[in-house]
């Protein structure tokens, strides 16, 4: 029982680690939390900052899901592993250190998915650019496209169950839910 505690503290605090903050403080002088939308994330780090600032930020949240995911499989079971990377997602979302205001938690997940369901992680992320890239569509509806899809499709290349991917989902629902309704200009 200690080890499952200790794994998902390591989840909630490799989580809550700020990466968009932190180089925007460290390299830009720049509180990203002031500009935008306030989200600490990869869209309003990009918006802000540039891709300079974006890339590293990405594959910090993106690592510290896969992470604390990867960490959680091989000491605990693959439904523990599951749970600790929501734990991270959702301390991204809420990080402690951040008086619990964070991130939408996308790119956290994206982690958590490339442990757990690497041939899905790698189909959403497809889904994702597409209408992002292609056709110039908000990054959070692109975001919710691509894991919508995956919770309909995922479960048949994935050992993730549709509940897993809908879990997913419905944290992105939440988290995304002024870009859902165009309040939030091009993220």
């Amino acid at each position: 029982m200690l080890t499952i505690i200790l794994i998902f503290l390591i989840a909630y605090l490799l989580g809550s680690i700020p990466f968009g903050k932190i180089i925007g403080l460290k390299f830009y002088g720049i509180d990203i939390q002031k500009r935008g939308s306030g989200n600490i994330g990869f869209a309003n780090v990009l918006t802000h900052l540039g891709w300079k600032a974006a890339i590293p930020t990405l594959l910090g949240d993106v690592s510290k899901g896969a992470l604390a995911t990867w960490l959680a499989l091989h000491y605990l079971t693959p439904e523990l592993a599951y749970w600790a990377g929501i734990t991270a997602v959702l301390a991204h979302i809420f990080p402690i250190w951040l008086n619990f205001r964070g991130g939408k938690g996308i790119a956290t997940a994206f982690g958590v998915m490339l442990v757990l369901a690497p041939l899905a992680a790698v189909i959403g992320l497809g889904i994702y650019l597409l209408p992002y890239l292609g056709f110039k569509i908000e990054s959070g509806r692109a975001a919710i496209m691509a894991l919508a899809t995956l919770t309909i499709v995922g479960q048949f290349v994935s050992p993730l169950a549709w509940w897993q991917f809908g879990c997913i989902l419905l944290i992105a629902l939440w988290t995304l839910r002024d870009n859902i309704r165009g309040t939030i200009p091009n993220m």
